[in-house]
């Protein structure tokens, strides 16, 4: 049945950088099952990401309130999907809660990871892929695709950008294009996941400064609303051209902002996998977590240092001293900066 599915349901995962990670599953799919309708249902906001997207038909949003109130939402959904006579659903999260409203769906073929004790809700259990076996993560995704049959998949992360969200990052960011003579680069301090992620917020700052200096380089700072104070702290030190606007924009408007960056340097996130889903050449910074499994998927340069207790994985450094980022100078970014980024500036279209 899963080769002739006319009307499909992928479930979508929930937070930005694991959506952008799912994307080259999604294109397969798409590329194995032309003719089908497909469509993607994820929790908003990360709906509005791929409103333009062109591998589904259509975008389905839902909203899960806490507590006893979600009960009824997961009744509500599942109903609302039993109706729309779904043939399969293709579950990429890997929590039980994204394979019980299928189930309450009735959809007769649901594909999905075995873990989590959820295993009888699925019709096709495809078995886990260990953390630390040194496959990226969209791969892990491309593994429960095996039902399809076997293919070459390339890992294609590209994301298209809403028109307007396009039109008012060019409009936001023109006072500050023609401010400098230099390259527009992005900076992502923060880190949803936690702070044993995060490079520290004075070497960001220097960074800044030495790049508005030596390369007349404005300054854009993007985040989370929790991230604006720590935005404008870096943002307040630079002595140059800088823009805040963590807190200040939607998701598409942030993937339209990043497209117009010449580079962006951003710790391991879920903004530095969108910005190489629009195509702008990213420096990541890495401590606690691993390149060759949650690294950007396109034009990218990697710093990170060796270190004996990474990567742990862990949301707080359990040393305390998050020794990881401290052996990354200022000077280790420049370099891979340079190695990335011409001196010349490239005038993006």
């Amino acid at each position: 049945m899963t080769e002739s599915a006319q009307n499909i349901l992928i479930r979508g995962v929930n937070w930005i950088g694991d959506a952008v990670l799912t994307i080259p599953a999604m294109r397969s799919v798409r590329r194995r099952l032309p003719n089908s309708r497909i469509t993607l249902l994820i929790q908003e906001p990360l709906d509005q990401l791929f409103a333009s997207f062109s591998a589904v038909d259509g975008v389905q949003s839902f909203v899960v309130r806490p507590g006893i109130r979600g009960l009824a939402d997961r009744v509500a959904l599942a109903g609302q999907l039993r109706r729309e006579h779904f043939d399969l659903c293709l579950i990429l999260p890997n929590s039980f809660d994204s394979a019980l409203v299928p189930f309450l769906a009735g959809i007769p073929e649901r594909i999905g990871f075995d873990r989590d004790g959820r295993g009888l809700l699925l019709t096709q259990r495809i078995a886990p892929v260990l953390k630390g076996s040194g496959q990226h993560q969209a791969r892990d995704y491309l593994t429960l695709l095996a039902p399809f049959g076997s293919a070459d998949i390339p890992l294609n992360c590209h994301l298209e950008i809403d028109l307007k969200a396009r039109q008012w990052a060019e409009k936001t960011l023109a006072s500050l294009r023609r401010t400098v003579q230099g390259p527009l680069i992005g900076f992502s301090p923060g880190a949803a996941f936690g702070p044993a992620k995060m490079w520290f917020p004075e070497r960001f700052a220097g960074l800044a400064r030495r790049l508005c200096g030596e390369r007349q380089a404005g300054v854009v700072l993007v985040g989370g609303a929790s991230e604006r104070a720590l935005c404008e702290e870096i943002g307040a030190s630079v002595h140059g051209p800088a823009l805040n606007l963590a807190g200040q924009t939607s998701l598409p408007q942030l993937a339209g902002l990043l497209a117009q960056c010449d580079l962006f340097v951003s710790n391991d996130s879920g903004p530095m996998h969108l910005a190489s889903a629009v195509g702008t050449r990213v420096v990541a910074i890495f401590g606690s977590t691993d390149p060759a499994a949650t690294g950007p998927l396109g034009p990218h340069e990697i710093v990170k240092k060796e270190c004996e207790c990474a990567p742990c994985w862990e949301r707080v450094c359990p040393r305390g001293d998050t020794l990881c980022m401290q052996r990354i100078e200022v000077s280790h970014v420049l370099q891979a900066v340079d190695r990335l980024l011409p001196r010349q500036r490239e005038v993006r279209p």
